[in-house]
């Protein structure tokens, strides 16, 4: 669950990011087989999940033999060391968080500048459903090229922290009446389909916060904005690839990387 400490050897794979263009935030994706961890400590936050492999980890006092399904949260300065628990190693996604990058996104779910910070009473959290969840966010954090999708899911992140916090997941109270923002942000949407769009946009354009933002808009539409933006993109994709356009080309009007991102 940690940095890169040196040479990485070729058994293991390690993908070290900053996604967002975020000072306080970085992702980890790895596969770690012989790597051992002397006793250290971050001044971040750690937030993760172990997908495969087993791995042996002192925290807090004691060792724990993590499996996957299990989420790990650590505070800043909580000393830890590990290594693998079995010959195949073990597989973890990781996010880095500092406190004041912690304090925004759990003020954000709170309809506040700010939040207090989380302090876990437990460093691993065995949660088939919740890790998975976890995971999945990951993936589009660490990887994803669309802005709106890296987005949505930074939220969604905080969702999970403050789970593991002991809290409830936020749940918007906005109304399900028609609302002339939503309407704002679909006409929005369609008019620049073309181009990669950030939740800060669209929260402007609301005069909302970025999880009211999304709360409105999937409960009057039935998809978050980043999806319904993805599907816009896909049928234009469509029509260009029916009026004869070729795939790469369809893909870079409808402002995908290339086709390997449509899928």
């Amino acid at each position: 669950m940690d940095d890169v400490p040196g040479p990485v050897p070729r058994s293991e794979r390690v993908s070290l990011r900053r996604p967002l263009g975020h000072r306080g935030l970085e992702t980890l994706a790895a596969h770690y087989v012989r790597q051992t961890f002397k006793p250290h400590s971050h001044p971040e936050y750690l937030i993760g999940v172990i997908t495969g492999g087993v791995h042996s980890v002192w925290c807090r006092g004691e060792r724990h033999t993590v499996l996957p399904g299990t989420l790990m949260s650590m505070r800043p300065g909580d000393v830890h060391h590990g290594n693998a628990a079995v010959e195949a190693g073990w597989v973890q996604r990781m996010f880095y968080v500092d406190e004041d990058t912690m304090a925004e996104i759990l003020g954000d779910c709170l309809d506040a500048s700010s939040a207090s910070l989380p302090d876990f009473e437990r460093c691993n959290r065995h949660d088939g459903a919740l890790a998975a969840r976890l995971e999945r966010i990951h993936d589009i954090v660490h990887a994803s090229r669309l802005t709106l999708s890296r987005d949505a899911a930074w939220v969604a992140f905080a969702d999970v922290v403050t789970v593991l916090a002991g809290g409830a997941s936020g749940d918007g109270a906005l109304s399900a009446s028609p609302d002339a923002r939503v309407r704002k942000l679909v006409d929005y949407l369609h008019a620049h389909v073309r181009e990669d769009v950030s939740l800060d946009t669209l929260s402007s354009l609301a005069g909302l916060r970025r999880r009211q933002t999304i709360d409105l808009f999937k409960r009057q539409t039935g998809l978050p904005p980043h999806a319904y933006h993805i599907g816009l993109k896909v049928r234009l994709v469509q029509d260009r690839l029916r009026e004869g356009h070729s795939p790469a080309a369809a893909a870079m009007e409808a402002g995908f990387a290339d086709q390997s991102h449509m899928a």
